[in-house]
């Protein structure tokens, strides 16, 4: 095991992780007491409430399929407390990768985990993921009710305006993160379209014959389909 991932999967880390999970789960019992309390308020029986319950966790098993995915991947290169923690609160997988990258590239490292990927190269991907994840919650904090009203000048005036900037910007982070496997080329770039083909083929199952449940599993076969694919060709390339 390389040195850094001794101190990545430390007891330390793992007591941070349980805390800041303790966190969470305290915030959704008492959000689910404030729900329970107003719809009683308004006039809801138990049972009503119950279904409803019972249908949002089902709801929200299915979409932490690609989480728990993206967790494990993440694992073999940073560790196992660190992306739990990442992921449990307000992260994503691309932005993550995309973070600790930019760290260890910073320090003269070229790949995550790879040679010369120390524990000071490890701390400074950690600060540049965590750092960098601090702004989107401090712009909706302060600027949130500004920027809904600049959006709704816009879709008051030209609808249509305001979905070409959601797509466009939708978009630039996609090639933000495409940009460098489909610049190297070789693995990354048969990676990239295998998940492509994948997404594209349940896209097409759903518009075409309506299999709705699909949904929420497209993603999970895409990067799953993309990870089998990566190691077949690794192989076949190797």
């Amino acid at each position: 095991m390389n040195e850094y991932l001794e101190i990545a999967n430390s007891g330390y880390f793992y007591l941070w992780g349980a805390v800041i999970l303790l966190v969470i789960m305290i915030q959704a019992v008492l959000f689910t007491r404030l729900a329970w309390k107003e719809g009683k308020r308004i006039g809801l029986d138990n049972k009503r409430m119950l279904k409803g319950l019972r249908a949002g966790m089902v709801s929200a098993i299915i979409p932490s399929i690609p989480i728990v995915i993206s967790l494990v991947a993440m694992s073999a290169v940073l560790g196992v407390p660190f992306p739990w923690i990442r992921l449990s609160v307000i992260g994503s997988a691309p932005y993550e990768l995309l973070g600790a990258g930019i760290g260890a590239e910073s320090m003269g490292v070229e790949s995550l985990g790879g040679t010369g990927y120390t524990e000071l190269v490890f701390a400074n991907s950690v600060w540049v993921m965590t750092i960098g994840a601090m702004w989107s919650g401090l712009l909706v904090f302060f600027f949130l009710k500004r920027i809904k009203k600049q959006y709704k000048k816009i879709e008051n005036r030209d609808p249509d305006w305001m979905k070409i900037i959601t797509g466009a910007a939708f978009f630039g982070v996609i090639c933000v993160f495409l940009a460098r496997p489909v610049t190297a080329g070789g693995l990354p770039l048969i990676t990239v379209i295998s998940g492509a083909v994948l997404m594209t083929g349940c896209a097409l199952l759903i518009e075409k014959f309506k299999i709705k449940w699909l949904r929420e599993f497209a993603l999970p076969i895409s990067m799953v389909g993309a990870m089998v694919s990566a190691v077949i060709f690794a192989g076949i390339l190797s």
